[in-house]
């Protein structure tokens, strides 16, 4: 014979994930997701981080190719990885933090190591003061091509960081969902602005 807790304990247990849920959303909640302000006081000295990954060729350029990236910057540091079989994806990812004269910086120094930049990271999944150039660590799916005529307007020089920044989001949005088991993709129909 089943005792009566037996019977409660699924409910009990999903009325605590409901409360624990319901706290998680409600604003004013410690647990409750608040924006990231890149500009405030905690945040503005943050350094920012350049991973590169570079293909077997550049192993003995590292250290120039790490003064190159941080150029008398301060607050820039850098990562070289080496991938290991021929080139690394032509993939570049700026998190929201960046300022864009680090950005194009960074954008340039890929499509001198990688030969061209054909694909732009979601920059939701980015850390905020990150670049990431030939990224093997995050998913395909969250990849998204770019023309040459779009990467040319991130690189113009007198786009100030919360107009880089807002091009880069608009062209890293995803365009497409590709649907499961082979069968092709359907658009993502764009939020108007």
């Amino acid at each position: 014979m089943r005792r009566r807790h037996d019977r409660v304990a699924p409910i009990r247990h999903g009325a605590i994930a409901f409360i624990v849920a319901l706290a998680v959303v409600l604003p004013g909640s410690p647990w409750a997701e608040v924006a990231y302000d890149c500009q405030a006081d905690e945040n503005r000295a943050k350094p920012t981080t350049i991973e590169i990954v570079l293909s077997q060729k550049w192993r003995d350029q590292a250290d120039a190719i790490k003064r190159e990236l941080a150029s008398g910057r301060d607050g820039v540091k850098v990562r070289v990885r080496f991938y290991p079989l021929m080139a690394p994806p032509t993939n570049i990812g700026i998190g929201k933090c960046v300022p864009a004269d680090v950005a194009r910086l960074a954008i340039q120094e890929a499509i001198k190591y990688s030969g061209t930049i054909d694909r732009l990271i979601r920059q939701d999944i980015l850390p905020h003061h990150w670049i990431k150039i030939g990224s093997t660590d995050t998913a395909e799916l969250a990849w998204t091509p770019v023309l040459p005529d779009d990467l040319a307007k991130l690189t113009d020089a007198s786009l100030p960081s919360d107009e880089f920044q807002e091009l880069y989001r608009s062209l890293a949005a995803p365009k497409e969902r590709r649907l499961p088991f082979g069968m092709g993709t359907q658009p993502i129909e764009q939020a108007p602005q």
